[in-house]
């Protein structure tokens, strides 16, 4: 995946993060494949599914593999807007991979998302790099919901995310993340489109703003043995004079 905002260099989204965000992304699913492309152009109402229902999910796109690691609500409602979301993202990806819009991406992307996804394709064509490693998407959940308009909230791990050559697939360094863009809190309107969810407008976030941290890996535990310590106390310093001394009192 790679981002950018609305194409604009001062961007924290340019770089290693330029296709999707702004803006983020890319797939090489067939309509049968996605997650929702076919299903969900249906009515507001969701369709009743099945209880073997997709949770986690990862998708590999070309070079690029795209995870989703957060299982779908339980209310049928909110699934559908987190499904609306991922084929959003996998539609995304599919027309980072191919460095053009793909059909149907126009109906899950749309408004400022829309705008950001074609500055992104202008670049990366420009540059010659597509999307590879991986990108993962966690703590993923729906915070607002009406009838007609919907937020998802969730992190993106791109700390594996690269941008490669397309022939080759070396890694393109001048599109490297720094490290406190490398874990993000972004926040995605939606909205009700030709009958199903589509994305509209990304607000990310990076540290330090306060609201990224719940995103941020964990510090990596120290194992290393704890080494034991003779007590100051205990050790009891030789008197003084104790070799001069003893021979002064041998030799006289």
């Amino acid at each position: 995946m790679a981002r950018v905002s609305g194409g604009q260099e001062s961007s924290p989204w340019n770089g290693a993060r330029m296709g999707r965000v702004g803006v983020i992304i890319p797939v090489l699913m067939m309509c049968g494949l996605l997650v929702s492309a076919c299903s969900s152009e249906s009515s507001a109402t969701p369709k009743k599914t099945s209880p073997a229902r997709v949770t986690t999910e990862t998708v590999r796109i070309g070079r690029y593999t795209q995870i989703f690691d957060t299982s779908l609500p339980a209310d049928p409602a909110q699934a559908s807007v987190v499904e609306g979301f991922r084929t959003a993202m996998i539609l995304w990806d599919k027309s980072q991979e191919n460095l053009m819009l793909v059909s149907p991406v126009t109906a899950y992307v749309t408004g400022s998302a829309l705008r950001g996804l074609k500055a992104s394709l202008v670049r990366t064509k420009a540059d010659e790099v597509v999307p590879g490693g991986a990108d993962r998407f966690f703590k993923t959940r729906v915070a607002v919901i009406s009838s007609t308009s919907t937020t998802i909230t969730t992190c993106d791990d791109g700390s594996k995310l690269e941008e490669v050559n397309p022939s080759t697939g070396v890694p393109d360094p001048a599109y490297s993340a720094a490290a406190n863009q490398q874990y993000l809190f972004e926040t995605w309107q939606m909205i009700r489109l030709g009958g199903h969810w589509a994305i509209s407008v990304v607000s990310p976030v990076t540290l330090p703003d306060s609201r990224a941290k719940p995103c941020q890996p964990l510090p990596a535990l120290d194992y290393r043995p704890a080494t034991s310590r003779v007590p100051q106390e205990s050790v009891i310093p030789p008197p003084p004079c104790l070799v001069s001394c003893s021979k002064s009192a041998l030799y006289g």
